[in-house]
């Protein structure tokens, strides 16, 4: 009969000793919770990051592309514009010479014809290369808004980043 008393009192004495435990199993499993949650938010912003950087290189090889392109359309144009320059003047000049020849001779009217001929087709290259050059430029246009874009959400993303950690 003594037994149960003093079982009675450590069972007592016993029972908060659990309850604690339970107490801080309970927040140690709700800071395990926490970690985890921060691990798969961070593990899902570096992939983010990861996806936008690549994506971002990408896109800056598009814009160096079209940069490029469109730097040789407008290097090939001012050689057609100084191409047309020339061919114009060689036909003011021919048409000055014959001009002073009162009946000329059919290889000089064919001539004139031939030059004539290759001014319309610089002309008409010049014309052709001017449609590419501002079709580049929109690419380039487009490419550096796709990039600025890129830019932004890494921006928003470091930023969120920063406001986490």
């Amino acid at each position: 009969m003594r037994m149960a008393p003093l079982l009675l009192t450590i069972g007592l004495s016993v029972l908060p000793v659990f309850s604690q435990t339970n107490h801080t199993d309970s927040q140690v499993q709700q800071q395990i919770l926490e970690e985890l949650r921060a691990i798969h938010h961070e593990l899902r912003a570096n992939t983010t990051l990861q996806l936008l950087l690549v994506e971002l290189q990408t896109t800056q090889s598009s814009l160096n592309q079209a940069t490029q392109r469109r730097d040789n359309l407008k290097a090939q144009i001012a050689g057609l514009q100084g191409d047309r320059s020339a061919q114009q003047a060689e036909v003011v000049r021919f048409e000055e010479r014959m001009a002073k020849v009162t009946t000329p001779d059919q290889e000089s009217i064919d001539k004139l014809e031939g030059l004539k001929n290759g001014l319309q087709a610089i002309s008409a290259h010049e014309a052709a290369m001017s449609e590419l050059l501002e079709d580049a430029e929109n690419r380039l246009r487009t490419a550096q808004t796709e990039r600025e874009s890129i830019q932004s959400q890494l921006s928003d993303l470091v930023r969120k980043l920063s406001a986490f950690n």
